[in-house]
């Protein structure tokens, strides 16, 4: 239980910045005007994201799983910063 509570928290910070991240990149005018309503979003996102670590079978699996939605959304952002010339 608790490694699964560990594996929410703390891969769940990174994971909730990247998605807010990513969508920031892809609003119009790259979410200048959208900054701070993503912002209040990120602490809800956190939550659900550790709360959605529950719903693994055992720690190692919500680790796991969440070290490859981190790794997924660290390329997502790079890719697409690249790509776009950003």
């Amino acid at each position: 239980m608790i490694a699964r509570c560990l594996a929410g928290t703390v891969l769940g910070f990174p994971l909730s910045g990247m998605l807010l991240a990513l969508c920031l990149f892809w609003l119009p005018r790259h979410g200048q005007d959208w900054l701070i309503p993503v912002l209040l979003l990120f602490f809800p996102l956190w939550v659900g994201v550790m709360a959605g670590s529950y719903m693994f079978r055992s720690g190692a699996r919500a680790w796991l799983m969440l070290a490859a939605a981190n790794g997924a959304a660290f390329a997502l952002l790079w890719l697409s910063r690249h790509v776009a010339g950003a």
